[in-house]
């Protein structure tokens, strides 16, 4: 009601003023675009402003409206969405420790098969080679008694009799006599005689190799 009241009171002035330019102007529309025209554009600024109050509060309603929804979803989101980080990390962590503790466990119980098995490999194997090693030295003391027993026989038995009928070391005068050899001879049995006469020797020729003799001696 406001912005119409001028608007008529506009409209009225308008229409009086041109009512009495018309008898004196032979052009009674020139006065529309020159004068009027901004007498309504005032008018009409007065119903301008107040649609474009209208958007603005409009537009600040719906600016501080979508702001405030904005903060409060973008805040409610950020909580929640931390809130489910949260529990990932944390269902990881302990997924993570769970698994190495278990994985622990199993290791743990692989090294002890291991070295449950490499000391039985160790041990066992040396108790029968053990058992082997002194079947081995006991049967090696009996034949070695053996042996020697054998050995004691045939030397107080076979050779003590050997030693009664030995020959005794023949004498001087006797063919192959070790005693010749004392005397300087060459020969074995020449002592009782006489000692061989030596034989004269002549030198080789020499020889070349690879010429002819006859030809290298001239």
């Amino acid at each position: 009601m406001k912005l119409l009241l001028p608007l008529v009171l506009l409209s009225t002035l308008a229409s009086c003023t041109a009512t009495r330019n018309v008898v004196n102007n032979p052009r009674p529309s020139s006065v529309l675009p020159c004068r009027d025209a901004g007498i309504v554009n005032r008018g009409l600024g007065y119903v301008s402003q107040g649609v474009g109050q209208a958007e603005t509060s409009t537009m600040d309603i719906v600016d501080d409206g979508s702001n405030f929804v904005g903060k409060v979803s973008d805040r409610q989101a950020r909580d929640y969405t931390n809130i489910g980080v949260d529990a990932v990390y944390r269902t990881d962590d302990i997924a993570f420790r769970e698994t190495n503790r278990y994985a622990d466990y199993g290791m743990d119980t692989v090294d002890d098969g291991a070295s449950f098995g490499s000391r039985a490999i160790r041990r066992w194997p040396g108790v029968v080679t053990g058992v082997m090693q002194r079947g081995m030295v006991s049967t090696k003391r009996v034949y070695q008694s053996a042996l020697y027993t054998y050995g004691e026989t045939v030397s107080r038995g076979l050779f003590g009799a050997v030693d009664i009928i030995t020959p005794p070391e023949p004498k001087s005068y006797m063919v192959g006599s070790l005693n010749d050899l004392n005397g300087g001879y060459l020969l074995p049995g020449s002592g009782h005689h006489c000692r061989l006469p030596q034989l004269p020797v002549e030198p080789e020729q020499e020889q070349t190799y690879g010429k002819n003799p006859v030809t290298a001696s001239k």
